[in-house]
């Protein structure tokens, strides 16, 4: 089997809107080879630019009679995978992942373990800004999503109200995760962290 024909069986077989980056294929042919055949695919259709050097799979909503862009959040995954960044929302986009803000963002904020950042992507401002590794590569995704909610409210934004909301989309497993990975950090999201464990665990 071609090395064209093994990267289209596997796009043909990821769901509709998957985003992918030529880093993706580096196990079926070398950098320069997957390039030259993501292009001919754009141009086939099986792939449109999402970003540069992002490419999305299309899909298609019958409500809305056409393409759906794919998601931000996954082109700005796929920009980091393939620079070896880890990633984690941060800001009002950190809080409007985990549901404690409705209003989707118009900026879309990242801290990484990689330099900083800034990408315009379909009209979107798209900015990641570095951070010790210590801060992002010892704990879950979800106990970073969560810390970074946290700082973005701040001290005195962390209600009752809050810590339930936190506490009704975490596992009892991942409550106690919270607690253990965030022992030291600043004391007062150390504290939210504890009530947030004692909301969802008791």
């Amino acid at each position: 089997m071609t090395s064209a024909k093994k990267i289209r069986d596997r796009i043909e077989g990821a769901d509709p809107g998957a985003v992918f980056v030529p880093s993706d294929f580096n196990d079926i042919a070398d950098r320069s080879a997957v390039h030259n055949i993501l292009s001919r695919l754009v141009k086939d259709g099986t792939l449109h630019h999402a970003a540069r050097g992002v490419y999305a799979k299309p899909k298609h909503s019958d409500l809305l009679g056409g393409e759906i862009p794919p998601a931000i959040d996954d082109i700005a995954h796929a920009i980091a995978r393939g620079n070896g960044w880890v990633i984690v929302p941060s800001g009002n986009h950190a809080l409007n992942m985990l549901g404690l803000d409705e209003q989707v963002p118009a900026r879309f904020s990242y801290v990484s373990s990689g330099p900083y950042k800034r990408y315009d992507i379909d009209g979107a401002e798209v900015s990641f800004s570095h951070r010790a590794n210590r801060d992002i590569l010892d704990k879950s995704y979800l106990t970073c999503l969560v810390v970074q909610a946290l700082k973005a409210l701040g001290k005195d934004g962390v209600d009752d109200k809050i810590i339930e909301s936190l506490a009704s989309r975490l596992t009892a497993e991942d409550a106690e995760r919270l607690c253990t990975e965030t022992r030291n950090a600043t004391s007062w999201v150390f504290e939210a962290a504890k009530r947030v464990k004692e909301a969802r665990v008791g």
